[in-house]
């Protein structure tokens, strides 16, 4: 047997009517072996939510900065694209002379071709459709 040492606790007789019901249910064979595993059993569920309790800011925090990380790289490439952008809307206005009347009809039409899409854009589609120069050039 181990080495054990006796304490003495005080219950209330209910307690004991509960554990003398529960006994047969469980895994022990006396009380002093129930209270243990009882006392075991609760130690382990209080070490596990103090480390719940320790874990859980760690992983909001973890999550927490990986968002920010994602959100820095993507406006850095919305950036980028918003450069591309402007550098071919220059090439294009010079190019093109396109003047503020044109600039409107093609903004109000690329605006709705857009929305009609959902934003999926076929570069091909509209080369071969030609919407776009028939309706801002007539």
């Amino acid at each position: 047997m181990e080495n054990m040492e006796k304490y003495s606790f005080w219950m209330r007789p209910e307690m004991i009517e509960e554990i003398e019901k529960a006994l047969p249910y469980s895994y022990d064979n006396n009380r002093s072996s129930f209270v243990r595993s009882a006392v075991n059993f609760y130690i382990g569920y209080l070490m596990h939510k103090q480390s719940a309790d320790y874990i859980s800011p760690l992983i909001s925090n973890e999550i927490k900065n990986q968002v920010e990380f994602l959100q820095d790289c993507l406006s850095e490439m919305i950036f980028k694209l918003a450069v591309e952008s402007a550098k071919q809307n220059c090439l294009l206005s010079t190019q093109y002379k396109i003047d503020s009347e044109l600039e409107e009809r093609l903004d109000n039409l690329c605006a709705e071709k857009v929305a009609s899409t959902n934003g999926i854009i076929d570069f091909n589609a509209i080369i071969t459709d030609n919407d776009l120069a028939k309706e801002c050039y007539g």
